[in-house]
């Protein structure tokens, strides 16, 4: 998945980084097994905020205040999956429902941690220090049952339960499906092989870094040039590799930035000592017992130790697939997350919503906050989302959001300071007058707020203010003209 996240300006829980790493789940947190399904004791207590999605105190105790209109007859919320959509459910859940249990389900071993800054992993010396975005005493505080390092194997939407691995059962009134996505394999002949890999989870990117060391890697190829590979790219350059990546199309980034801009992600990656090699892919990996070089299709060849693939997600739909209920790319939902079977609802990376499965941060949290207020009888439409997404962590800060390229009759505004050494590039695409698309390159926060706000409000900018845009004054579309959106835009 790829965006990001702050207490301050996304839905979900409110999340910090820890102080120190913790490296299994509260104990207290494990349910008890009993003739192989899971007691239902009535919760009686947990205390709910309201303001501020996800609203605790810094020791993470609840807010006080308690929500007295609620939908007694709903006993059990299950949510498969603990990442940003999982979490965040349970937290509006909770909120909505001080009396029900609930259950979250996730298959790694981890409480949730942000899984944008995995990268690090590869080159830090900290492991998950830092990483951490809620502590362990949240689930306690808010009477939320943890399933840590636990598959889910089964659903059965007729008896409304949900079977684990583990051999329990978890019956449930409402069920939210936020399984997340995998890496996408590529079509390589000899992927799967020792020194090849994918970068998903906290566990790749530690697993990589030992490969490295065990292997006195020196060479890297990245299969990808988008978000993701570029990151991963990256933080095999800090570790000390020569780091070469495969892009298949013509320019880096060309569904997120306009052509002008890719020359400039381009040049600082050559400046830092990376090399983009473009319209080339993968056909196979060569080396007997563990990678040793690959070959392109074109029939050139590079040498490698390390081989990482960043071709893409695949949404984890298998359990959805086999339960019957409708799928495509994602699992199929409407604006209120609803999926085809009652009751169960998805969101974030396994979700398709409006023909698109998003991967984005912000996204997946919003719509796991929808999720959790329609499976409690609430109304919570989402009917147009903008995507946003952020490279960060490569010496170089891009944002973009909306529409980056022009159409017809669209009005383009750009402001650059050419310091080689530190790119500054803004760009707004104005359609009929509005903000539709924006792009930030450079480290300007503030920036990124206001064309972040014009975009999603379609703000209408004036002559005037085009003017002082061009001259780089960018703060002021924090204060353009709005115009009103449907309810989730």
């Amino acid at each position: 998945m790829i965006g990001t996240c702050s207490a301050a300006s996304q839905p979900g829980p409110q999340v910090w980084v820890a102080d120190s790493a913790r490296a299994a789940p509260n104990a207290s947190a494990v349910p008890n097994r009993s003739a192989g399904s899971v007691a239902r004791p009535r919760i009686t207590t947990a205390a709910t905020g309201s303001g501020t999605p996800g609203a605790t105190s810094r020791s993470g105790s609840p807010r006080p205040g308690g929500v007295t209109d609620f939908d007694r007859s709903i006993v059990s919320v299950v949510v498969l999956g603990n990442g940003i959509a999982g979490v965040t459910a349970a937290d509006f859940v909770r909120r909505g429902h001080p009396d029900c249990e609930i259950h979250v389900v996730g298959s790694e071993s981890h409480t949730l941690y942000n899984r944008m800054g995995i990268s690090r992993l590869v080159y830090g010396r900290s492991a998950m220090q830092g990483l951490y975005l809620l502590p362990e005493q949240w689930y306690d505080d808010h009477q939320i049952v943890a399933w840590l390092n636990t598959q889910a194997s089964r659903i059965d939407l007729a008896s409304q339960r949900v079977f684990l691995a583990t051999g329990d059962t978890l019956p449930y009134d409402r069920l939210v499906l936020a399984m997340g996505s995998s890496s996408a394999s590529p079509p390589v002949a000899g992927f799967g092989r020792p020194g090849s890999f994918v970068l998903r989870s906290a566990a790749d990117a530690m697993q990589i870094r030992a490969y490295a060391q065990e292997h006195g890697g020196r060479e890297a190829v990245v299969a990808g040039g988008g978000l993701l590979g570029l990151e991963a790219a990256h933080s095999l350059h800090e570790l000390g590799l020569r780091v070469t990546v495969l892009e298949r199309g013509g320019r880096l980034l060309s569904r997120q930035i306009d052509e002008y801009c890719s020359e400039l992600v381009d040049a600082h990656f050559a400046r830092i000592g990376m090399q983009v090699l473009y319209r080339a892919e993968s056909e196979s990996l060569t080396g007997e017992d563990r990678v040793r070089g690959v070959t392109l299709k074109d029939g050139r060849t590079l040498r490698c130790d390390v081989f990482l693939a960043a071709v893409g997600i695949r949404p984890n739909v298998e359990l959805a697939r086999q339960a019957g209920i409708t799928v495509n790319r994602g699992v199929i939902v409407n604006d209120r997350m609803e999926t085809s079977a009652p009751g169960v609802f998805a969101a974030g990376d396994v979700a398709e919503h409006g023909g698109q499965v998003f991967g984005l941060w912000p996204i997946a949290a919003k719509q796991g906050e929808a999720a959790a207020v329609n499976a409690l009888g609430g109304n919570l439409e989402l009917t147009s989302e903008v995507p946003a997404t952020i490279l960060k962590g490569v010496g170089l800060d891009l944002f973009s959001i909306g529409r980056p390229a022009a159409q017809p009759g669209d009005q383009v505004v750009v402001y650059e300071d050419p310091d080689p050494a530190a790119p500054s590039y803004r760009r707004l695409v104005l359609s009929g007058g509005r903000a539709v698309g924006g792009i930030v390159l450079g480290n300007h926060p503030e920036d990124v707020a206001a064309a972040t706000a014009a975009v999603k409000n379609r703000a209408e900018v004036s002559p005037a203010q085009v003017a002082e845009l061009r001259r780089g004054n960018w703060g002021q579309l924090k204060d353009v003209g709005r115009v009103s959106q449907p309810t989730g835009a």
